[in-house]
């Protein structure tokens, strides 16, 4: 820092140092019209809502599919889940029987229906399994 640098800091600073609130005010006044914004109006909103109609239909799927599969609404991935100590994936509680009649038991059906469906997951693994327990 040069002696002409240092002795602008000291003329500033002997600007600001008798009233540093009026100061600070009316840097950070230019400061918000510079970005174009109001700094009465709360200023601009950096991450949007999920206050979507579409947000909604999947927090309200997700409850659902939980209560169908015996889940908690975090699925046992949240540690300090209120609910469920982060215990709660697929099987925690006994399923809803409505809703697994409804999401998981046509699933289940088309799954294990004749030769046309897809085989049941795990049908191919126990399938390339040898007697021995080697994969082919």
């Amino acid at each position: 820092m040069t002696t002409s640098d240092l002795a602008a800091v000291e003329a500033l600073l002997l600007r600001v140092l008798p009233d540093p609130m009026r100061f600070t005010e009316s840097v950070l006044g230019e400061l918000a019209q510079r970005l174009g914004t109001d700094p009465s109006a709360g200023g601009p909103t950096v991450m949007p809502s999920f206050e979507s109609d579409a947000h909604e239909a999947l927090v309200d799927r997700n409850m659902l599919l939980a209560a169908a599969l015996g889940a908690c609404e975090c699925w046992g991935e949240k540690d300090g889940c209120p609910g469920c100590g982060g215990l709660g994936s697929a099987g925690w509680v006994p399923p809803d029987p409505e809703l697994y009649e409804q999401y998981v038991a046509p699933a289940v059906r088309r799954s294990s229906d004749g030769p046309s469906a897809e085989p049941a997951a795990g049908t191919r693994l126990a399938e390339a399994v040898t007697a021995e327990g080697e994969a082919r």
